[in-house]
């Protein structure tokens, strides 16, 4: 069947959560929607994309508690055994050492794999992503793999909005799009938090300082990392230049996994070798459903969640000894930054479950479940 309109499965948008929070004195919380703007109907990248959601295949994901996180060191106590004599006599018990905090490991790039070259502009963040995909498809599953292997990459030249999408065109052929203000914020996430790791720095905490606020605003702004934000002696350093590079590579890799799985898991009916008439009939219906109530789609960005998360990892363990091998990191530092709009907005995380997406704090614990989950299926 021939579709003219089709919505689209998206990210997140800052944009649309301002709007929204706008609301909330005129006609209550009901009417909130901080959820992504959806895609266009077709790949041409000025059309605005309309909102719509499809429905999930298969039992819905809850959100489980985040894994315990590190144990931390505790201080030891030698307990010497009592000595006896013909009276009992003890030797006094030592004074207590505490282990010196000491800072936080950075993460070391592989010998083969460092160093990495420094990504500089929009052509050079297209072409990365483009390669990050490549890897993505290539590490599917012989099921999911015919579905998403010729889905193109459409580059949204929108500079003021941070989402990406997937979505049909009105040939109901399948498609990614991001925006240019998502690589905006992928890339100046992954110079900061780089230069952070390796010289103790802030940056990150700057960055978004300076630019949350004004994205969170109706007339929105750039993500672009700000001249001068960065040291000039920090630039060139092939540690950080490479890390930086990690960074980028796994926050497109959990960006673009999570969009592809909309396609080969059934929510938009449309993925290329997806020949089932009835599936396709039930994801245009569930688009139908979800696009008049957005709350409904949650267990769909759940379960993308958790396939973007696999995805990426399953790519990293891939890869050759000598590369990167890619983890979840670059999944959480996005969705940290999406927290910091939705707060920035003045939404509160009550009314997330009025929402298309999950919040992301929730977003965060169940990446970090899926991963640890992972881990103890690769040890």
């Amino acid at each position: 069947m021939k579709l003219t309109q089709r919505p689209a499965l998206p990210f997140f948008t800052a944009t649309g959560l301002v709007g929204l929070v706008g609301l909330v004195g005129i006609v209550g919380v009901a009417a909130l929607q901080v959820a992504c703007q959806s895609g266009a109907t077709s790949p041409p990248a000025q059309a605005a994309p309309p909102p719509g959601y499809p429905p999930v295949y298969g039992p819905p994901q809850g959100y489980a508690p985040p894994p315990p996180g590190y144990p931390q060191q505790q201080p030891g106590y030698a307990q010497p055994a009592p000595a006896y004599g013909p009276a009992p006599t003890y030797a006094p018990a030592p004074a207590p050492t505490y282990a010196q905090p000491q800072a936080p490991a950075v993460p070391q790039a592989g010998p083969a794999s460092y160093p990495l070259a420094m990504l500089v502009g929009p052509a050079a963040w297209q072409a990365e992503v483009r390669a990050v995909v490549r890897e993505l498809v290539a590490n599917l599953s012989a099921d999911y793999q015919p579905r998403v292997a010729t889905v193109p990459i459409v580059i949204d030249p929108n500079a003021n909005d941070v989402n990406a999408y997937a979505s049909c065109d009105n040939n109901n052929a399948p498609f990614v799009a991001a925006t240019e203000g998502l690589l905006d914020a992928a890339d100046a996430i992954a110079e900061t938090k780089a230069t952070d790791e390796i010289f103790g720095t802030h940056t990150y905490d700057a960055y978004a300082n300076a630019v949350v606020p004004r994205l969170a605003t109706q007339a929105g702004g750039s993500a672009l990392l700000p001249a001068g934000l960065i040291a000039p002696q920090y630039w060139l350093d092939p540690r950080r230049v490479t890390r930086a590079h990690q960074i980028f590579d796994e926050t497109v890799a959990f960006t673009f996994g999570h969009e592809l799985s909309h396609h080969y898991l059934g929510h938009t009916g449309c993925a290329m070798g997806q020949a089932n008439v009835f599936a396709q009939t039930l994801a245009q219906i569930g688009q139908v459903v979800t696009s008049g109530a957005p709350p409904m789609n949650q267990p769909n960005e759940a379960w993308a969640d958790t396939y973007g998360c696999r995805n990426t990892l399953d790519t990293g363990l891939a890869r050759s000894r000598s590369a990167y091998r890619w983890t979840e990191e670059g999944g959480l530092f996005l969705l940290d930054f999406f927290d910091r709009l939705m707060r920035a907005s003045g939404a509160s995380p009550l009314v997330s479950i009025l929402l298309s997406h999950p919040a992301p704090q929730l977003r965060i614990s169940l990446v970090q479940t899926t991963a640890a989950t992972w881990r103890l299926q690769h040890p």
